[in-house]
């Protein structure tokens, strides 16, 4: 009898440390992980394959959210370069010209003023509706660069029993494969914390330390925010509204990240004037709509450029079955085997092959050596099929090198135009391209040197005669 006594007590003990831990650990941390739409992938980079582990967000597609005109318009900005701009309507973010970013800038404040009345008449667009103008982000948004810290970042955030959706949604946004950039509000890392925020959250920062630019501590500190203000205080707000949810509905985490850029406060004060009696994707609609506080129009766009990034980057990732190529031209240069066309086909695809190759050298995906020797084997290829040699011309070669010196690629930049200036000796183009290059890196008296050379080749040349003149009007450093 004692024995099943002891027994019966040890098994009420049993069920009272299981309760225990039941209301201790929140019920989502228990079962979030499962739920959570993981996919693994082999990403082929150009000297090793990782093993990498991203979010699939189906839920996003099956609802609709990427037909919206406001993730369709983020998406083009992410993929369009700075020097082209979309005009459209600031409410609906309907889309309505594109334009040369250098152009629109060379006009005055009337002229715009007149362009803006006109497209809105031609639309027949209220003259109380704002257009707005926004210059492509392709290069801000680098969604190779990510990968690495959206695998790290989703263990960091499935061991502090944190959505891992929320770690891929952010990186993809804030600063894509960027690890120490500093807004102008103070914030840093990839997860674009606050000093006081990172410091509640248990991350060290002080003059010497700082620990939002690790990607496991910047991770711990957001997955820490996340669970502790944002998702708590966003469950509030719709307690409060009398607004039923589930917290793997895209919509609640939608409004989550509002309540983690805009603050918990601001996005509180928007539900409150709106007032919803449900929620679901015309309540975020709405919300993109609302200002209130320091709720405006960045705080409106932030889930936009989620659904977006997200769009976008499944686009990256789905491109083969198991595989990702971070190099677009090794991804055409390896089926090229599998390709079976006829010559003259195959000249056009090998030509393409180059061509990709160029813009992941442009894109930073690829650096300068590979770039010259994934040419040359393409040129082998080619050699047997047309008479070919890269590069084209010193006109070609120079224009893919201002594109770096756009992109503050500035080593690779001179790398290209060293390489350019044995192939073409006698070019003004090359030397004034050196010069650029030199210019940028501080180095004066090259500069001068190399716009003096191209100004000797040709004496007309008006781009060199100017920049040397404004160089030589800028006082020295001391």
């Amino acid at each position: 009898m004692k024995l099943l006594q002891k027994i019966f007590l040890l098994h009420v003990k049993a069920l009272c440390f299981i309760s225990f831990l039941l209301l201790v650990i929140p019920a989502d941390a228990q079962t979030k992980n499962k739920n959570v739409p993981v996919v693994e992938k082999y990403i082929v980079g150009y000297n090793d394959v990782t093993k990498m582990k991203f979010i699939n967000d189906s839920i996003m597609y099956a609802e609709g959210w990427q037909h919206l005109p406001q993730p369709k318009f983020w998406r083009q900005i992410m993929n369009l370069s700075p020097d082209s701009a979309i005009i459209s309507v600031a409410t609906s973010r309907k889309m309505l010209d594109k334009v040369s970013t250098k152009e629109w800038n060379k006009l005055t404040d009337i002229q715009k003023s007149i362009y803006r009345d006109d497209i809105r008449k031609n639309n027949n667009i209220p003259d109380s509706v704002s257009i707005l103008v926004t210059a492509g982000k392709k290069d801000f948004y680098e969604f190779k660069k990510v990968m690495p810290t959206i695998n790290r970042s989703i263990d960091v955030f499935k061991q502090n029993g944190v959505d891992p959706w929320y770690a891929q949604a952010i990186l993809l946004i804030e600063s894509p494969g960027k690890m120490n950039t500093k807004s102008t509000v103070g914030a840093n890392g990839p997860f674009q914390l606050m000093k006081a925020v990172a410091r509640n959250q248990g991350l060290i920062v002080n003059k010497t330390i700082d620990e939002r630019t690790n990607i496991e501590k910047s991770a711990l500190g957001a997955s820490r925010l996340l669970s502790r203000i944002c998702i708590p205080y966003t469950k509030a707000m719709l307690d409060s509204a009398h607004v039923s949810y589930n917290e793997t509905d895209l919509w609640f985490r939608l409004l989550v990240l509002h309540s983690y850029h805009a603050g918990a406060g601001n996005v509180a004060g928007v539900i409150r004037k709106i007032n919803p009696c449900e929620g679901g994707m015309q309540l975020i609609q709405t919300v993109w709509q609302t200002t209130y506080g320091g709720f405006k129009n960045a705080s409106q766009n932030y889930s936009q450029l989620a659904l977006a990034a997200f769009c976008n980057f499944d686009q990256l990732i789905t491109q083969q079955k198991d595989s990702v190529y971070l190099i677009e031209g090794d991804r055409m240069f390896n089926a090229y085997a599998s390709c079976k066309c006829a010559p003259y086909d195959a000249c056009a695809y090998l030509g393409n092959c180059i061509t990709t190759y160029e813009h992941d050298f442009i894109d930073g995906v690829i650096p300068f050596d590979y770039f010259i020797s994934k040419v040359k084997t393409v040129e082998i290829e080619l050699s047997g099929l047309t008479p070919f040699k890269y590069p084209y011309n010193d006109d070609h070669i120079n224009d893919i090198g201002f594109k770096l010196l756009k992109a503050r690629k500035t080593e690779e930049a001179y790398k290209l135009f060293k390489h350019n200036e044995l192939q073409h000796p006698d070019s003004w183009a090359v030397y004034h391209g050196l010069g650029e290059t030199y210019r940028l890196m501080g180095e004066k008296d090259m500069a001068l040197s190399n716009y003096k050379k191209s100004l000797k080749i040709n004496p007309n040349n008006e781009d060199s005669q100017r920049a040397m003149a404004k160089l030589m009007a800028k006082p020295a450093k001391k």
